[in-house]
C-alpha cells in the first residue's frame, strides 16, 4: 500500500520511467540484432569466427571506455538533453552498419553505436534515482531495466527475421529510422525536466571527490561480482543465438528467438521477484539486498553451463529459464545497492564506471569463446564462466558479513 501511494505521489517520476523504457528497449534492440545475422555475414562479408566474437568485443570495450565519461557528463549537463543526443548519435551508427561493406566497416559502426549509447545508461539511472525517493527508487530502477530483456528478445528475433525478408542492411537502417523518430518525440517529452529543478542544478556542479568512490569498499566488491554476471551474460548474447542455429538447425530467425526469448522472459520474472525480495530483505537488515543478490548469482552460474551443455532444444529452454530467473534477482538489486554507498552527486559516474568494467569483461568473454571456439567444447567455456560466478560469491558475501553497513552509514553521514 505505501509503495501504491508513492507512486500516485510521483506521477512525473513514472512518466519519465516510461519514456526511458521504450528509449532502453531500443538500444538492445539495435546492439543485439546483429547477433542474428552471423550466417549472413559469413557468407556476404567473409566474417571469420573471431570476428565474429569481435561484434561483441569491440562493442563492449568501447562502451565501457566511453561510461565513465559519459558518467562525468551526466553528472554535469542537463540528464534529458544527454539523453536524447544519445538516441540521435546511436541512431546514426545503426545507420552506419547498415553501409559496411567489409568486416571492419561493420566493427568500426559497432564502436561508434557503443560511443553513442555509452551516454545513454548511467545518465539515466541517475535521473531516474533523482526523481525517485527510496521508497520507488529500486523498484522504478528495476522497472526501467526490464526494458533490456525485451529489447535483447526484439533485436535476437528481428535481427534474424528482417535479414532474411528485407536484408540485414534494411534491418539496420529500419532500427536506424525508428531510433531518429522516437529520439524527437523523447526530447519534446523530457523538456520540461529544466535545468533549473533543483536537482539538475545539484547535478551540474559535484561537490564530493572523484576518490570517494574508490575509497567504499562495498561499492569495489559488487563491482566485481557485476564483471562476473556480465562475462556469462555477453557469452549468451552474443554466441547463443548463432550455437542454436547451428546445434538445431533452425532459421536465423527463429535461432535468434530461441537464444533470447527465454532468457530474457524469465529475466523480467527474476526482477519481479527480487526487486520487492530485495527490499523487503533491507528493510530486515541493512546488508540484506547484498544477501538477495548473492543467492541469485550463486543460483544463476550452473545454469549458464547447462545452457551450451543442452543435448535438445527442450533443455536448453529449461536451462534458460533457470538462468534468467535467478539471474533477474541479481540485477533487481545491483543499481540500487551500488547507489546507496555512492555520493549522490557522483551517482552517474558511479553507474557509468562500474558498467564500465562489466563492458571490459563481458566484451572479452565474447572475444575468448570466439577464439576458441574450434578449439575447446563451448561447454568448457561456459563452465569456465559460471566458476566465475561461483568466485564471485564468496565476495558478495564478505561485502554482507563485513563490509556494507559501515559503508551506508558512511554513505548517509557524508550526505
Amino acid at each position: 500500500m505505501k509503495l501504491l501511494q508513492a507512486i500516485a505521489a510521483n506521477r512525473t517520476g513514472w512518466v519519465v520511467v516510461g519514456f526511458l523504457w521504450i528509449a532502453f528497449f531500443l538500444a538492445y534492440t539495435s546492439r543485439q540484432s546483429v547477433s542474428s545475422t552471423f550466417g549472413v555475414l559469413r557468407s556476404e562479408l567473409g566474417f571469420t569466427e573471431a570476428q565474429l566474437g569481435l561484434t561483441g568485443t569491440v562493442f563492449l570495450w568501447t562502451y565501457a571506455l566511453m561510461n565513465p565519461l559519459a558518467g562525468w557528463i551526466g553528472d554535469r549537463f542537463s540528464k534529458p538533453r544527454v539523453i536524447a543526443l544519445s538516441l540521435v548519435l546511436w541512431s546514426g551508427a545503426t545507420a552506419l552498419m547498415g553501409m559496411a561493406w567489409s568486416p571492419v566497416a561493420l566493427l568500426a559502426g559497432r564502436a561508434a553505436l557503443a560511443i553513442a549509447q555509452g551516454l545513454y545508461a548511467p545518465t539515466a539511472v541517475a535521473f531516474i534515482s533523482q526523481l525517485h525517493s527510496k521508497a520507488t527508487r529500486a523498484t522504478a530502477i528495476t522497472t526501467h531495466a526490464t526494458a533490456q530483456y525485451m529489447g535483447v528478445i526484439a533485436g535476437g528475433w528481428y535481427g534474424g527475421m528482417a535479414s532474411e525478408w528485407i536484408g540485414w542492411r534494411a534491418m539496420f537502417f529500419s532500427i536506424a529510422a525508428v531510433t531518429l523518430f522516437y529520439a524527437l518525440l523523447l526530447h519534446l517529452a523530457l523538456r520540461k525536466r529544466t535545468p533549473e529543478s533543483p536537482g539538475d542544478r545539484a547535478a551540474s556542479s559535484p561537490k564530493s571527490p572523484m576518490g570517494a568512490i574508490f575509497r567504499t569498499p562495498s561499492y569495489l566488491t559488487i563491482s566485481l561480482a557485476f564483471v562476473a554476471v556480465n562475462a556469462m551474460l555477453w557469452i549468451v548474447y552474443t554466441w547463443l543465438p548463432d550455437i542454436v542455429r547451428e546445434r538445431f538447425q533452425l532459421s536465423a530467425g527463429s535461432a535468434g528467438l530461441n537464444a533470447t526469448a527465454y532468457v530474457q522472459i524469465s529475466m523480467i520474472l527474476g526482477l519481479a521477484i527480487g526487486a520487492p525480495l530485495g527490499d523487503w530483505a533491507s528493510r530486515r537488515g541493512e546488508s540484506g539486498r547484498i544477501w538477495v543478490m548473492a543467492a541469485g548469482l550463486f543460483l544463476s552460474s550452473p545454469f549458464i553451463y547447462l545452457i551450451a551443455a543442452s543435448g535438445t532444444l527442450a533443455e536448453m529452454r529449461l536451462a534458460s529459464i533457470g538462468y534468467g530467473v535467478f539471474k533477474g534477482m541479481f540485477s533487481a538489486n545491483v543499481w540500487a545497492a551500488l547507489l546507496a554507498v555512492s555520493p549522490k552527486d557522483r551517482a552517474a559516474f558511479a553507474v557509468g564506471f562500474c558498467n564500465s568494467l562489466g563492458g571490459l569483461f563481458g566484451g572479452l568473454s565474447s572475444l575468448l569463446v570466439g577464439a576458441f571456439k574450434g578449439h575447446y567444447p563451448v561447454a568448457t567455456m561456459f563452465g569456465a564462466a559460471a566458476s566465475l560466478g561461483w568466485i564471485s560469491v564468496a565476495f558478495l558475501i564478505g561485502t554482507a558479513v563485513w563490509l556494507y553497513r559501515a559503508d551506508l552509514r558512511k554513505t548517509e553521514a557524508e550526505a
